[in-house]
């Protein structure tokens, strides 16, 4: 398995604690993935090997895609002799010469939003800012901005947020932007051509409001086309879609899309702590060094003092320490996190398990903790901290825990009856909690409740839950490294109450959907857009549509996984949050359709105070899930865990 192939499995199969540390990982991906460029055969598709790894490779997504496409684009357009004179071959290459500013949009064929960035440079060509914007990744929607200083990786789905800086991520950018100036390129693609490898043909219109069309075809690859459009009148590409041909037909893999040459990006674009939502937990490696060094420890020994060091900081009560033993979280948000926990004893600590799914040192340690109620109830948390070294690429030989130890998993009470829910199977398990909710029984429903019967979330489900009617339980089955247990099951809801929130507050000027809120219009699932809406055309027919109808539209949309309807009513995060639900459904066997309530969409109803219309809706229906369950808690019984 290639380096890139083996950390996007984990980066898939990991179930890690959702906090900004974990971005540091692909850090080391962004030198692999430049490796192999390096070692990529300078061919006509060399775009294509470009995209496919960068693809594979998160954060190098933001980095050799667009200098690569501008300056390769550019260049393999010089090399076409039987172009029109008035096509201006020179001009193309003098006006992508002054280019310092370029925002650019990645367009995958498979409905998925667009990657973003904006890209700005100095007056000599180097690179001095990057921002880039990735709707879906492992760690869900994230925000990622880069200048010499440092590196911001906003975490938008795990409300999480890092800074760290990288003087070997600087040389590595630069290297990428000079290696693909256009006169290189021109180069070696002179070399391809002369070898025969490819043949282009172009169409110029004569009408300059139309693009001159240019497609390659490389000889080896002839299945392979790629198409650059280019305005006549800037001499400048507007886009570039790749092709492969199937069946007959040209299937339409990718598309890159070239905006606002050289419109100056406002400075703060490239800064994002000002923009954090007061729930962010703000991970700092800029001015600390975190972890725990190795020293003359081997692998084992290391990964098991790093889960000894953790627990022994939050004995102590010594949360900067904790932080920096969990990749440079600061103090104030490992207290506010880990306070309530009260570590009295380290029972034990090992032995440090290789995780061969994970990255190459990635280590889980089994540990036993514990824990002292305020009550003096003394209980023992069972945990598996997942440990690495390298999260520090100015100090790689220091170990850092990158997951595995919720809080929540801690601060479970222990029941009178205890030692009766250790014992359930997790079939058991789940039979007792679904019959619990049919019986509105919240007593018993709470044994398996893994918060506060307090929390709103409580309230929510026993509205959602109580009264249903249990159609079967499956066999429980475990999957990949979650700690915890899948138990499939069916069951018929009771008719539920919601209200979805409806504006149109935005630019668009048009309804779109805010929120899905409760009878008492608590919010149930706040949907935020981090950019406007798409202005529609005014015959679309989403354009004018009412807030029932916008409500309407958004389940239906969602019911026949029609994202092209549901990108113009939700926030993107919505859309790929869902998105990668139903992969996860179809992938466990299951029908996601069938995990959607009918829903009867009601009267909307004006909210002054919200400046917004809630529509009234009810849900009923039969859902068929898996229900997740885990005991890796200090009360050693399984708990309600997911696939609700």
């Amino acid at each position: 398995m290639r380096p890139n192939e083996q950390i996007k499995k984990w980066l898939a199969d990991m179930k890690a604690k959702p906090s900004a540390q974990l971005d540091a990982r692909v850090y080391r991906a962004i030198e692999e993935a430049q490796a192999e460029r390096k070692q990529t055969p300078s061919a006509g598709f060399f775009l294509l090997n470009t995209w496919k790894m960068i693809m594979r490779t998160p954060m190098t997504r933001w980095t050799a895609a667009t200098v690569a496409a501008l300056a390769l684009a550019t260049s393999i357009l010089v090399l076409d002799k039987t172009a029109p004179k008035a096509f201006g071959l020179d001009q193309v290459i003098e006006a992508s010469k002054g280019i310092r500013f370029l925002h650019v949009k990645m367009h995958p064929a498979n409905d998925q939003a667009p990657i973003e960035f904006w890209i700005a440079s100095d007056e000599s060509g180097h690179v001095a800012k990057i921002r880039n914007y990735q709707p879906m990744t492992e760690d869900g929607a994230k925000l990622i901005t880069w200048t010499p200083e440092r590196t911001e990786v906003w975490f938008q789905t795990k409300h999480g947020f890092l800074t760290l800086h990288d003087d070997k991520l600087v040389k590595g950018m630069q290297d990428l932007l000079e290696q693909n100036q256009p006169r290189q390129a021109v180069e070696k693609l002179k070399e391809e051509q002369k070898a025969g490898k490819v043949t282009l043909e172009t169409q110029q219109p004569d009408d300059k409001g139309q693009p001159i069309k240019i497609t390659m075809v490389g000889k080896n690859m002839p299945a392979f086309k790629r198409v650059y459009l280019i305005d006549q009148k800037t001499d400048l590409i507007t886009s570039i879609e790749t092709y492969r041909a199937k069946d007959g037909k040209d299937v339409l893999l990718t598309r890159m899309e070239f905006l606002d040459y050289n419109v100056p990006i406002d400075d703060k674009m490239f800064s994002l702590r000002d923009q954090l939502p007061a729930d962010v937990t703000i991970a700092d490696q800029t001015t600390q060094v975190i972890g725990v060094a190795q020293g003359s420890l081997t692998d084992e020994q290391a990964a098991a003092q790093t889960a000894r060091e953790f627990f022994q900081a939050l004995m102590n009560k010594d949360y900067k320490k904790a932080g920096l033993v969990m990749g440079g979280e600061l103090e104030k948000y490992m207290k506010a996190e880990y306070e309530k926990m009260n570590v009295t004893a380290i029972i034990s600590v090992g032995p440090a398990l290789l995780q061969t799914n994970w990255v190459k040192r990635g280590y889980m340690v089994p540990c036993q903790v514990e824990i002292t109620r305020p009550d003096g109830q003394k209980t023992t948390w069972k945990t598996a901290p997942y440990v690495r070294p390298g999260d520090d690429r100015d100090h790689p030989d220091r170990w850092n825990i990158t997951g595995g130890v919720g809080p929540e998993q801690a601060d479970i009470k222990m029941l009178p009856d205890n030692k009766k829910y250790e014992q359930l199977t997790p079939k058991q398990a789940a039979e007792a909690f679904f019959k619990a909710c049919a019986t509105k029984n919240w007593d018993e429903m709470a044994k398996f409740w893994p918060m506060s019967t307090t929390d709103e979330k409580f309230e929510r489900m026993k509205e959602y839950l109580g009264g249903l009617e249990v159609v079967s339980i499956g066999e429980p089955f475990q999957k990949d490294s979650y700690p915890g247990w899948y138990v499939p099951y069916e069951i018929k809801l009771p008719p539920t109450d919601i209200n979805v929130k409806v504006s149109n507050t935005n630019a668009a000027k048009r309804f779109v959907v805010n929120g899905l809120y409760d009878t008492k219009l608590q919010p149930m699932e706040k949907l935020d857009w981090t950019t406007e809406p798409e202005a529609l055309a005014g015959d679309d027919a989403f354009a004018g549509m009412s807030p029932a109808q916008v409500a309407r539209a958004y389940f239906d949309a969602m019911t026949k996984s029609d994202w092209v309807a549901m990108r113009k009513l939700a926030p993107e995060s919505d859309v790929e949050q869902t998105k990668q639900q139903y992969a996860e459904a179809k992938k466990a066997g299951l029908d996601p359709a069938s995990a959607l309530p009918a829903v009867e969409v009601g009267e909307a109803v004006w909210s002054p105070a919200e400046s917004a219309w809630f529509v009234k809706c009810r849900m009923t229906g039969v859902k068929k899930w898996n229900l997740a369950v885990r005991n890796d808690n200090s009360a050693n019984r399984y708990l309600f865990d997911g696939g609700l």
